[in-house]
């Protein structure tokens, strides 16, 4: 009965992984393979400054964006998993820009974000500040183009906190309350232990989609100005399909790729030596 499962795995997880580390170790004319180089691709991407700089991108880019979901989804769900009057609308209000895919969501925010007719400057310019071009300034289009992908999953780790938070049993919290327990050491000493494997599934699976995140940096900047904004997935695909280096754009992900899996294994190991 596995068998399905094991063919549909092999075709499309180990067969592709496989082929990319195969190919990373030749030189590529186009999409045809040119001849073998062995290493010599990973040790070009040693020395290859905005490789490196999309590696340090990649990881500001993950910290940030994951850290701020995790607290406002937390804090979202915690003002929201009881009912009240119009929770519903809420909720529904918190999950919307959900609903927009992210190509979407990019030119809305573009469009905000724009230095002459973007809504953004406008309230800038308002109340006394001057315009920024937002996504054609190096110190500040990362930054623009991480709140664009905070604003659009936020509410999917607030979904899974909420569903944790209301799986939550009762009676600890009926017990704390017998004994005089704040709010706050309800929160610090049974709410955050018994969510934690909530917790640990919430940010296992957005730090993993956020580290290889693609369409919001490129369709918003493409990496630019100059590698300001260049994330790991952006460089790649830049590399793969529109410069057509097909052997370093393996290598990349190989190495893409093993950074994931070194990042899950640590967040993994880490919760399970806890316990969770």
């Amino acid at each position: 009965m596995l068998i399905p499962l094991l063919i549909v795995i092999g075709v499309f997880f180990v067969f592709p992984t496989g082929y990319t580390f195969y190919l990373s170790l030749f030189e590529t004319r186009g999409v045809e393979i040119s001849k073998f180089v062995g290493l010599d691709n990973y040790i070009f991407l040693l020395n290859y400054g905005t490789f490196l700089k999309a590696i340090t991108n990649t990881f500001i880019y993950m910290i940030g964006i994951v850290s701020i979901n995790f607290l406002l989804a937390l804090g979202w769900a915690h003002l929201t998993y009881k009912p009240f009057k119009g929770v519903s609308i809420v909720r529904a209000i918190i999950v919307t820009p959900m609903l927009f895919i992210p190509a979407a969501a990019c030119v809305i925010w573009n469009m905000l974000y724009q230095p002459e007719v973007g809504l953004i400057n406008h309230i800038l310019e308002f109340i006394g500040f001057k315009r920024i071009p937002f996504l054609s300034n190096s110190q500040t289009a990362l930054l623009a183009v991480m709140i664009t992908d905070i604003w659009g999953w936020t509410p999917f780790v607030y979904l899974i906190l909420l569903a944790g938070l209301q799986s939550l049993p009762k009676e600890p919290f009926e017990a704390a309350e017998l004994d005089g327990a704040s709010s706050l050491q309800k929160f610090r000493y049974i709410t955050l232990p018994m969510l934690k494997g909530t917790i640990l599934i919430a940010l296992l699976i957005k730090a993993v989609d956020t580290f290889k995140c693609v369409e919001y940096p490129w369709i918003m900047t493409k990496g630019g100005p100059g590698d300001a904004s260049m994330i790991l997935g952006t460089l790649i695909y830049r590399t793969a399909f529109v410069e057509i280096h097909l052997g370093l754009a393996s290598a990349m992900a190989g190495i893409f790729f093993l950074l994931s899996l070194f990042l899950t294994v640590i967040i993994l190991y880490y919760y399970i030596k806890r316990g969770i």
